[in-house]
């Protein structure tokens, strides 16, 4: 695989973030072993550019920028890290809503200073396509070899190989469906020949425009890469355990979301993954019954998948 050696650090800065900020919840949350080690963050600024945050005491990051010899687009980039992490985001009518809830409850309880980082929209589409009709660990597993097979290695000097994000040069039905992709190689190959990877939040709708791309993978998209807790991305796991938790049947799950979380229902949808550790659905309703909604039950789950990813 291509490797580049990055130099640096080219930026350095310290950031502060909120009070009720969780640095490590934040940073370890549906992260791979190259993004999160158990105490630094690396963002991926842009092409060839990674931004490494480490914690210093109370509400106080360090930040250091690593880039390849002829990168600058980092410059762009590097204002917006604070907002990336959601370090200074305001959740408290949200955790309002949430506090005692069956489904959100828990992370509440545990994690109230966890904040969702916004990736770019390349990056979110991949997964979102990668959690069609799939549990976590086939979700995340795909995702994961298509990281290993395909991304360009950004060696950051004395701390380690960070993996890409798969460009899409690099991708073709061979390396897909060698990644386990099946039939959603045919998505992701005509998002390419749609140039979905120039899109931003302005053009996000025009992800329909993709064949394979439904209402849940659009909503996941603009969750992840926007910030826009008010789409809702339903899939049956959420609804089966939603309708169980609210005792409304599942057509009805939606609404009465949407009711209870209101212009929050999206950010309630991707805690509730993470108060079950995304269990199977089975498992999760178990222990929805028996009241246990807080995460850390199991492994990997997408508070602990950086321990089972390294990158190499």
């Amino acid at each position: 695989m291509e490797a580049i050696r990055l130099v640096g650090p080219v930026y350095e800065a310290y950031l502060e973030a909120s009070s009720d900020f969780d640095f490590d919840a934040t940073a370890s949350t549906y992260s791979f072993g190259w993004v999160y080690d158990g105490f630094s963050l690396k963002l991926e600024l842009c092409p060839g550019a990674v931004a490494v945050l480490e914690r210093l005491r109370e509400n106080w990051l360090a930040m250091k920028v690593y880039a390849g010899p002829s990168s600058s687009c980092w410059e762009e980039r590097v204002g917006f890290v604070e907002e990336l992490i959601g370090a200074w985001e305001d959740l408290s009518d949200y955790i309002l809503l949430g506090r005692g809830d069956p489904l959100v409850g828990g992370v509440i309880d545990v994690f109230p200073g966890l904040r969702l980082r916004e990736t770019s929209l390349w990056s979110a589409f991949l997964v979102a396509v990668c959690q069609q009709n799939a549990s976590f660990k086939q979700g995340w597993g795909m995702l994961y070899r298509l990281y290993r097979n395909a991304s360009r290695r950004l060696i950051i000097p004395g701390i380690g190989v960070f993996l890409e994000t798969p460009r899409p040069e690099k991708l073709s039905y061979s390396v897909l469906r060698g990644s386990g992709f099946g039939y959603r190689a045919r998505t992701v190959m005509e998002a390419i020949r749609k140039r979905v990877y120039e899109k931003n939040c302005a053009e996000v709708d025009e992800l329909r425009d993709v064949r394979g791309v439904g209402g849940y993978t659009l909503a996941l998209v603009r969750l992840l890469a926007c910030r826009d807790y008010s789409v809702l991305p339903l899939d049956r796991w959420l609804r089966r355990l939603a309708s169980e938790a609210y005792g409304v049947e599942e057509h009805a799950v939606a609404s009465e979301l949407r009711r209870r979380f209101g212009s929050f229902v999206g950010l309630a949808a991707w805690h509730t993954t993470i108060a079950f550790d995304a269990e199977p659905i089975s498992r999760a309703l178990k222990r929805l019954r028996e009241g246990k909604n807080k995460p850390g039950l199991v492994e990997p789950s997408p508070m602990s998948l950086w321990r089972h990813t390294p990158s190499e």
